[in-house]
């Protein structure tokens, strides 16, 4: 072997070795900087019966956000509480440090006092209401106006803000609980309880909630009413890295192949193509949410191609700054 070979592997030889340490370099600086960021435990609320796949969508979409910002932000647990809590109590835990995230129809006055994500997780489908009667009812089969619908009363939950948009549109509204209200129907206290299309067929099956009642074949009522993350108001960086990971969720496709696979959403569309729609109003809205409708809804057609989504575009409207 000459002089020039035994020049050239040893050249070869230090290349090699200056490679392999800064990669391995290179490893342990991605290494320090991950462990470097903080582990997240993040507490959840529990789920009511008959909304376990809703839950489990919504549980699913968040952790999914959480997981495509591990880079930024670090690693990440959910801990789902052991009590069922109704919805303002929820959003108050989230005040008192009891609750990290919870997700809730919105309304101005929620908005003042914790902070939205503004990116409609259900597709608004919470605004599009299906009705429960009682067996052997058929009196809503005649009504065709929201003239006519204001001759029955529904029954809605005291903290909810549909029951605050019913009374506005002068429907009458009979206030309990969540687990009351389908004994209050089938009881004959009140004429029907809306549910968003998104939960009804659940609850339908689950008969400890839904003896003796029926899901109405004639009637949608529809509102605009998206369905948001929450956090406290003093947690904006949670918010924005929630935000973060729907906007990477959505721009990848991957927010919306979840929505539309879940079985909720695909019996949600079919009862509204088989309805009659009575459309009412929300005045309890703010206007950055009723943008974030408009902007976001239509990413969730079906006959949409995905890779029309412009993440720039989407990210407008999606204020994380409380009110």
């Amino acid at each position: 072997m000459d002089m020039w070979t035994k020049q050239l592997g040893w050249v070869a030889l230090l290349l090699s070795t200056v490679t392999s340490f800064t990669i391995s370099a290179q490893e342990v600086v991605a290494s320090k900087v991950q462990s470097e960021l903080p582990h997240t435990v993040i507490r959840l609320p529990n789920v009511h019966p008959g909304r376990d796949a809703v839950y489990a969508y919504a549980k699913t979409l968040l952790a999914e956000s959480l997981r495509v910002t591990k880079a930024q932000y670090g690693t990440f647990e959910l801990l789902v509480s052991d009590q069922e809590t109704a919805q303002e109590r929820q959003l108050r835990s989230l005040e008192h440090n009891m609750l990290d995230v919870t997700w809730s129809v919105t309304s101005k006055e929620r908005e003042r006092q914790f902070l939205p994500i503004r990116i409609p997780i259900m597709a608004g489908l919470f605004g599009k209401r299906a009705l429960f009667v009682k067996a052997g009812d058929t009196r809503l089969k005649g009504v065709e106006t929201l003239q006519d619908l204001q001759a029955f009363r529904a029954v809605l939950g005291y903290d909810w803000p549909d029951t605050k948009i019913f009374r506005a549109n002068d429907i009458p509204v009979l206030e309990t609980t969540y687990r009351a209200s389908f004994r209050i129907v089938s009881e004959g206290f009140a004429d029907m309880f809306p549910r968003s299309v998104m939960e009804i067929h659940e609850e339908a099956q689950d008969d400890t909630l839904s003896r003796d009642l029926v899901i109405d074949q004639n009637l949608i009522i529809a509102y605009p009413s998206p369905i948001f993350f929450f956090v406290s108001s003093d947690n904006q960086a949670l918010a924005n890295r929630i935000t973060e990971g729907l906007l990477t969720l959505f721009e990848t496709g991957k927010f919306q192949a979840l929505l539309v696979a879940n079985a909720n959403f695909k019996q949600g569309m079919s009862l509204i193509e088989e309805r009659t729609v009575i459309g009412i109003e929300n005045p309890f809205l703010s206007e950055q949410s009723r943008l974030a409708l408009e902007k976001f809804l239509p990413e969730f057609s079906a006959s949409k191609p995905l890779e029309d989504f412009e993440a720039t575009e989407m990210a407008v409207p999606v204020q994380v700054e409380k009110q």
